[in-house]
């Protein structure tokens, strides 16, 4: 897992290949999935991986412990409340519709525009700039988000997340720095793959980071493929009596290496 930032995004297009005579069993085993509120499952996309998604129960608050520490807090319905990502905090006021974010006593104060069901459309600064900006779909789920120098950050993040039905299936990941009104440079350009088995568990992540050449753009081999700079396989485990994992381990290859094992505590509502 990305754990250094709380947002990294990328847009993609995507087409789905349907299989006749296989629709109508998968229909009927996907309605047979319990479903979580989708504003819920929105505002955990916005703020954190869909690997940190609820299986079918509402959580109260969740820490992971790895090479470093997250503690994730929500409230009654579900939703993002506070949370401390290694140092950086954040908290969410759903009455007053603020949103604070920083590190330390280093705190950004931002005005939140929500819809009727709570979903975070965007987000303004002191001198009503936008900062965030969210896209849903005709089934009200988070499609894309966008920030727009967040936390006085001069990168801009932008995301488009892949559904299969109504489970994340990729998330892919981009990120630049504007040069001027026409010229962008690249920063980042990453994808992740979402993995279920056969009960529809969490299984694996696969998240890719592209290599990119001084120009910012993604260095393409002489087989016309996207050179990857690092791999990163997180494989869940030790799925509790609410089907969500509680033990993980993340192999990253390539330009780097290492293993991390995770540990996540769950509280529930």
């Amino acid at each position: 897992m990305k754990k250094n930032s709380l947002f990294l995004y990328i847009c993609i297009l995507s087409s789905t290949l349907s299989i006749s005579g296989c629709n109508d069993k998968k229909t009927v085993e996907e309605k047979n999935l319990p479903q979580l509120p989708t504003a819920m499952i929105n505002s955990y996309l916005f703020h954190t991986e869909p690997e940190l998604l609820p299986f079918s129960k509402m959580i109260k608050q969740q820490h992971i412990q790895g090479s470093s520490s997250k503690i994730i807090n929500y409230n009654e319905q579900g939703f993002v409340a506070n949370y401390d990502l290694e140092g950086l905090h954040g908290d969410i006021n759903y009455e007053t519709a603020k949103y604070s974010y920083g590190m330390g006593d280093t705190r950004n104060v931002y005005e939140i525009t929500f819809d009727s069901s709570k979903n975070i459309l965007g987000m303004k600064n002191n001198n009503n700039d936008i900062v965030a900006s969210s896209e849903f779909d005709e089934q009200g789920r988070l499609v894309e988000t966008t920030l727009s120098r967040f936390a006085e950050n001069n990168v801009i993040f932008n995301s488009k997340i892949i559904y299969d039905n109504n489970r994340v299936e990729l998330v892919l990941y981009n990120a630049y720095v504007p040069v001027d009104e026409k010229t962008k440079f690249p920063v980042l350009a990453q994808e992740k793959d979402v993995v279920y088995n056969a009960n529809k568990q969490l299984e694996k992540t696969i998240t890719r980071t592209f290599k990119l050449a001084s120009n910012g753009d993604i260095i393409i081999n002489d087989k016309n493929e996207q050179e990857v700079e690092l791999t990163e396989t997180c494989t869940y485990s030790d799925y509790n009596q609410n089907n969500d994992w509680t033990k993980a381990v993340c192999i990253t290859t390539g330009d780097e290496s290492k293993t991390v094992n995770l540990i996540r505590t769950i509280e529930y509502n």
